[in-house]
């Protein structure tokens, strides 16, 4: 225990103190108490460490590009979907009052709708488990707690490729690419969209103009 005697001689503020054995004892202003404690555990900062991966080290597999581009594939099919064609049966039946190719428009937009749905559904759990092997494989090459594959399961695929990111800056020289990748395929695929959007409205506009 720390000497009680130096302690009265320049009496400290009331707090805990190492006591000798490796624990902390109560000061009180005055003397010791019998309140004892543990020692405070070291700050996490000391205990987590990342060393440096070796140069050359593969640290994107097909598992992060997976995960990269999966989600963004499986929305290409919409670019197919007869959209326009479903509108102008949907308008037709408006302005002639007859509901005869309703019924199959109708038919063939649920049956694309639910395609989408199931393919994006797929991709998801596709994604999920391509980001469980990227992170084992992360681990296998040294990487020190890589970004944990579960923030794949955010329906937002860029957190964990963020994340990924992240960690592998401070033990790599990593260009990111897969990250980047999927960035520039999103910006894309929101692109196409709207000039797909555009075309198709302006395309049914000067049909139904033109009648």
């Amino acid at each position: 225990m720390t000497d009680h005697h130096n302690m009265s001689q320049t009496p400290a503020a009331p707090g805990w103190y190492p006591d000798g054995s490796g624990g902390q004892r109560w000061w009180d202003g005055r003397g010791w108490t019998d309140h004892t404690a543990p020692a405070p555990a070291p700050a996490l900062n000391n205990l987590v460490e990342r060393p440096r991966l070796p140069e050359g080290a593969r640290i994107d597999t097909v598992w992060v590009w997976v995960v990269s581009l999966a989600t963004l594939v499986t929305a290409l099919p919409i670019f197919f979907f007869d959209f326009s064609g479903y509108m102008r049966a949907v308008m037709d039946a408006e302005v002639s009052g007859s509901t005869a190719t309703l019924s199959g428009a109708i038919t063939g937009y649920m049956g694309g709708v639910l395609l989408l749905t199931a393919l994006s559904w797929v991709a998801w759990g596709f994604t999920v488990f391509a980001a469980y092997r990227d992170y084992k494989h992360l681990a296998s090459i040294g990487v020190v707690r890589p970004f944990h594959w579960a923030f794949a399961f955010i329906p937002y695929t860029i957190v964990y490729l963020i994340g990924r990111h992240v960690v592998l800056r401070k033990v790599s020289r990593t260009t990111g690419w897969p990250l980047w990748a999927h960035i520039a395929g999103y910006v894309l695929l929101i692109i196409a969209s709207l000039v797909w959007s555009m075309v198709m409205v302006q395309s049914m506009l000067t049909e139904f103009v033109s009648r």
